[in-house]
């Protein structure tokens, strides 16, 4: 038994995956005095989220997603008096510079984050004006986030998960599911090598490992787990108040990384992973291709030294607005995955979203 001898008690729900999503859920679920359990096979945060740049911005190209991200923002920058602990929201601003064929659409979209969140449209003068110290190319428009910024996505999702413990949350790590168990046509609870854990709900917020696992388990999906890798780079060149960025005409994101007076630099790489996901090096080939983008938009790539770098992997869903929802067919097993890479600042919204879908059964 997995809590001791005699009868186990049947959860409200059972969280399998302890990286972000389910630190988030579990946390706001222990805070609604849900009988709750998050099982993770290896220790709290090491997934994917360990690899995470843990940037808190607004602006997505997708109004529905600007709406969950605002919901982050306004979490993350009060998450001290939300959970009790303190970690810091590193404030560096974000800017966005998205392609010339959407410049009208993320000048509207900006004016939509204007209403909850500091936002402002810059012309291209103005970009050049305020980031010409770190841009290697024009622009014709972006969007500047002042109050935008990144925490340190595994102290945040360690914090979420001691929070929840705090209000009556339990946790189990080292412990690997491998199945469901079902009764009368309803998934029931899972079984793996701490026995059977019986539930009325199981949150399957694996990452990277929820398409494997669901194949496993004979639940038909649309999700695959996809390579993401990041470069880190001693820059060549001034990055005084460099901010978080995302650019869309060359496809490169990141942000400073002040333990190693660096640079984040991503590019994605389009690499679905057929096989099983875990930890693994940088591919050099991929490091060049973020190179070459990252040249094209900042001054301080071209020159710059390598620190070496971060590749994981992802769970993705198609069309970009994740999975936060009951399984068809599968009654009593919900997915929170799916968030093609960008998880960290939707954390808070699909937490509550997932524990109004709970609360709704």
């Amino acid at each position: 038994m997995y809590l001791g001898l005699g009868e186990p008690e049947v959860l409200d729900a059972v969280i399998v995956g302890g990286g972000i999503m389910g630190a988030a859920l579990f946390h706001e679920l222990a805070g609604r005095n849900r009988k709750v359990l998050l099982v993770e096979q290896d220790r709290i945060g090491l997934g994917t989220t360990a690899w995470s740049g843990g940037i808190v911005r607004c602006y997505h190209d997708d109004p529905v997603l600007v709406d969950r991200s605002i919901l982050g923002l306004s979490f993350y920058r009060e998450f001290s008096r939300r959970t009790g602990i303190h970690v810091a929201f590193n404030r560096t601003g974000f800017l966005y510079i998205p392609h010339p064929s959407r410049l009208e659409h993320a000048r509207m979209l900006t004016d939509r984050i204007a209403q909850s969140a500091p936002a402002e449209w810059l012309s291209g003068a103005d970009a050049e004006r305020r980031f010409g110290h770190v841009l290697s190319s024009s622009v014709e428009g972006a969007v500047w986030e002042p109050q935008a910024g990144y925490l340190d996505a595994l102290e945040t999702t360690r914090a979420l998960v001691r929070a929840g413990v705090r209000k009556g949350g339990r946790v189990l790590e080292g412990v690997r599911v491998d199945g469901l168990t079902r009764t009368g046509g309803r998934v029931r609870g899972v079984r793996g090598t701490a026995g059977e854990i019986p539930a009325d709900a199981v949150v399957l917020a694996a990452g990277a490992h929820t398409p494997r696992l669901l194949d496993s388990w004979g639940v038909r999906h649309d999700l695959w787990a996809q390579a993401i890798q990041v470069e880190l780079r001693s820059p060549n060149g001034s990055v005084a108040d460099h901010p978080a960025y995302m650019d869309d005409v060359y496809d490169v994101n990141g942000r400073p990384d002040p333990d190693s007076a660096g640079m984040l630099l991503g590019h994605p790489t389009g690499y679905r992973i057929e096989g099983p996901v875990g930890r693994t090096v940088v591919d050099p080939d991929q490091s060049r291709l973020a190179l070459k983008a990252g040249a094209r938009r900042f001054g301080w790539v071209g020159g710059s030294a390598s620190l070496g770098g971060f590749r994981a992997a992802e769970c993705y869903a198609p069309k970009g607005r994740a999975r936060v929802a009951w399984v068809p067919g599968e009654a009593g097993l919900m997915l929170v995955t799916g968030f093609n890479g960008g998880g960290f600042k939707m954390a808070p919204w699909a937490a509550e979203e997932a524990a109004r879908l709970l609360g709704d059964r």
